[in-house]
């Protein structure tokens, strides 16, 4: 079989012509970087200094020292020096300078015959180590030794510090449980890119897998669920593996975790899930419920109405237990309780919650949930420690000191800007990391949305609107990797990385140094970099994308430098295929594949796309509302001639609570006999049937005549599916002509979102 490394080693031979200037590729890109004539050679006698008396700084070099003994085989020296002295011989040294003013930053200097890199701290010590390591080929820190490697590092001068005090990697493991192994390899890529904060989101109403000794019901019943859903959860009717999923970490591992960490200078924030997504506690111990129970930890996806109950001082009791044996394992500032996703229906009908409301004047359940979370901020602050939740905990009021994990958008972390709290950006738009990140219909399965490579890197965690002394509260960002659809370490690495490498440079490096060109290039070096470490990374950088305007059809690549191979015969395209040149003319219906080829093989998957050539395809068009998330990918997407699929949200034109009203001008009266477009039904996220449809044309473009209507009734429609609508109009010649398709309304109790606005998602307005 072709090996992928081979592949990938081959490119930059083939398709890239390197200057001396941009041969240094590292991510996240410096402050300051100067390429110098010449190279350094890491041998077999090479030394590592480092301060004397100085504690912590061994740790950075016995990092090196063990990344070079597994690829290279040797065996280097860690020497104390007193005093640092002009280098002689081959060496790296590590040498302590207080006048560097940032706690991470480091000055890198490459010699011919000798390494320096200063910090004031071990922890800027390791990031330099880390900007070294990447000097050196890509086999270096990789999982076997390569005896034939050269390992040769450019001579340069590197300047650096980060951006943010604050860069983090998420990882759930309440859905699906991973092996500490895999766990220690996750926190080693994070260090490689620079990350310093790991979120280990450890309980969940799937599970909760951390041992808590003082109640033993967590490890025997909440870490185990009966089984698992299968496939999509919108999938009619739900399907289940019925195999018994169960995992949890004891307070040993987690501690020999903790402390791995820590030596790759990188900070644990455990998450224990409250008052919300707590399912799988309750089934362990059913009185912290408002109704006691029977519970059941949860075997598929969602949010669920029985949590935590706030007016029984037993919950509390518990939470302060497990608490206190959390900040034993967990010597961070920071404890995550997150806060999020929680139901008030089980607190609005539980006679203990309302005489709480009562007794603390809390005026309903949404300040019920501020005065929970208030009360855990004070168990914490009595251990010396603080909290973070999920934006959610802005409602009903912010805990004085509480730090906000914004997610749902940016409002959550300007809000709590703006109100003197420290905040961290995660929007679902640019890091979920759990979204696709090519087109769905040749990815596996995800939970939905779509968060490409270039979409994660254009991302700037500073939101407009913020004062300078505001923005100094953003602390940074972080990418979640939310694991529903992810059973296998492997899953996690693909839909981590090379989006983690993206984010890392968001975070990391000052915001004019970020540049995409750039970083096009330098990714692809670092796939080799990630294939020696053995990361079963997603190769959609070298998927192409397709838009169509005016009856062409224009092809990308991420790299413009990349080869393009195209067919329009329906068959794969191959290396006799034509090469991508110049937009295509698409004359009639036509279904199109492409993809990216070095001169020997394809590099991604062949991308496949029909476009329909009908009445409207290619015209402008106006709405009254215009999407701001969901817009079809393209200005006119309701008549670019691409069809949605049920799984590819950005092909589809979506709003939520409101209308879509497409107003097509064909120039000229034209007739029509038939239109059709197609709505998604997919009520697990929150996406309806419209309530009804309305056709109208006009000669005027202000004066109109209905021509066809149509009414739905929702409970039709139950399956996840792609639906069509066929309107006919017999004998109508108009100019202009409105689809006026109407939002479902309010979601029903009992439906996923309940009481909130339905999305109606609609693609692809056909005229005959």
């Amino acid at each position: 079989m072709f090996s992928l490394r081979f592949l990938l080693l081959f490119l930059p031979l083939t398709i890239f012509a390197q200057s001396p200037s941009n041969t240094l590729n590292i991510i996240p890109q410096p402050q300051s970087v100067e390429a110098k004539k010449g190279s350094f050679t890491l041998k077999k006698d090479t030394r590592i200094y480092i301060p004397e008396g100085q504690a912590g700084w061994d740790v950075p070099a016995q990092y090196f020292a063990s990344l070079a003994a597994t690829s290279t085989g040797y065996r280097l020296l860690i020497q104390p020096m007193k005093k640092f002295k002009e280098p002689k011989g081959n060496a790296i040294h590590l040498v302590l300078d207080p006048s560097i003013t940032s706690d991470e930053g480091y000055r890198l200097e490459v010699k011919s015959n000798s390494v320096v890199i200063w910090a004031k701290t071990p922890a800027g010590a390791f990031y330099g180590m880390q900007t070294l390591r990447q000097l050196l080929p890509p086999e270096f820190g990789g999982t076997r030794s390569y005896g034939s490697v050269k390992w040769e590092a450019t001579c340069c001068v590197i300047t650096d510090a980060p951006r943010f005090g604050y860069r983090g990697m998420h990882l759930d493991v309440g859905r699906h449980f991973f092996q500490p192994a895999f766990i220690k390899k996750y926190i080693d890529l994070l260090a490689m890119y620079k990350y310093n904060t790991f979120h280990w989101h450890l309980t969940e109403d799937q599970g909760w897998r951390i041992e808590i000794k003082k109640y033993p019901e967590l490890q025997r019943i909440a870490s185990c669920r009966n089984e698992t859903l299968i496939g999509s959860y919108g999938d009619q009717p739900h399907r289940f593996d019925g195999r018994k999923h169960c995992g949890m970490y004891t307070q040993r591992e987690v501690k020999d975790i903790v402390e791995y960490a820590q030596k790759r200078f990188i900070t644990i924030i455990p998450e224990i899930e409250m008052p919300g997504h707590s399912l799988a506690a309750l089934t362990a111990y059913p009185e912290l419920g408002c109704t006691g129970g029977p519970y059941e930890v949860a075997t598929k996806w969602g949010v669920f109405d029985d949590v935590f109950c706030a007016g029984n001082d037993k919950t509390f009791h518990f939470l302060d237990d497990v608490l206190a044996e959390i900040v034993e394992l967990f010597p961070g500032q920071y404890i995550h309780i997150g806060g999020d996703e929680c139901p008030k229906a089980r607190w609005n009908a539980c006679e203990k919650c309302k005489k709480r409301m009562k007794d603390e004047g809390l005026k309903d359940a949404h300040e019920l949930q501020s005065y929970f979370i208030r009360r855990i901020e004070k168990l914490l602050a009595v251990r010396n420690r603080k909290l973070i939740g999920w934006d959610e905990i802005l409602e009903g009021g912010l805990a004085p000191t509480a730090t906000v994990m914004s997610w749902r958008g940016t409002e959550g972390g300007i809000a709590a800007a703006k109100a003197g709290n420290n905040a961290i950006m995660t929007p679902g738009s640019h890091c979920y990391f759990d979204h696709y990140q090519s087109d769905p219909a040749i990815e596996p399965l995800a939970i939905g949305g779509f968060t490409s490579l270039e979409k994660v890197y254009s991302y700037e965690p500073i939101p407009d609107g913020l004062t300078p002394d505001q923005a100094k509260r953003i602390l940074g960002a972080q990418g979640n990797v939310w694991t529903e659809y992810m059973s296998k370490s492997e899953q996690v690495e693909y839909m981590a990385f090379p989006r983690a490498c993206a984010l890392a440079e968001v975070v990391w490096s000052n915001k004019e140094r970020r540049n995409w060109t750039d970083f096009t290039r330098r990714i692809q070096q670092h796939f080799n970099r990630l294939d020696a470490s053995g990361v079963k990374f997603s190769k959609s950088f070298y998927d192409v994308t397709a838009s169509f305007s005016n009856n062409k059809v224009t092809l990308k690549a991420n790299d413009p430098a990349l080869e393009i191979r195209y067919t329009t015969d329906g068959k794969p395209p191959s290396l006799n295929s034509p090469k991508y040149l110049s937009p295509i003319p698409i004359t009639k219906t036509t279904t199109l594949k492409a993809a990216v080829f070095s001169r020997v093989r394809p590099l991604g998957k062949s991308m496949a796309v029909q476009y329909l050539l009908h009445k409207a395809t290619g015209l402008k068009y106006n709405m009254t509302v215009k999407p701001e998330q969901y817009t079809g990918g393209d200005e006119y997407a309701l008549t670019n001639g691409i069809t949605g699929i049920i799984k590819l949200w950005k092909n589809w034109v979506g709003l939520q609570g409101k209308d879509l009203d497409p107003l097509i001008d064909f120039g000229q009266p034209t007739a029509f006999t038939k239109i059709s477009f197609n709505f998604v039904n997919a009520k697990g996220s929150w996406i309806w049937p419209p309530k009804n449809v309305e056709v109208l044309g006009s000669e005027d473009g202000t004066n109109f005549k209905s021509l066809a209507t149509k009414s739905f009734n929702a409970d039709d429609y139950q399956a996840e599916a792609v639906e069509t609508v066929n309107l006919d109009t017999p004998g109508a010649k108009y100019r202009f002509l409105k689809v006026v398709v109407r939002h479902h309304g309010v979601i029903p109790k009992g439906e996923a979102g309940e009481n909130n606005p339905a999305w109606l998602f609609v693609d692809e307005i056909t005229v005959e």
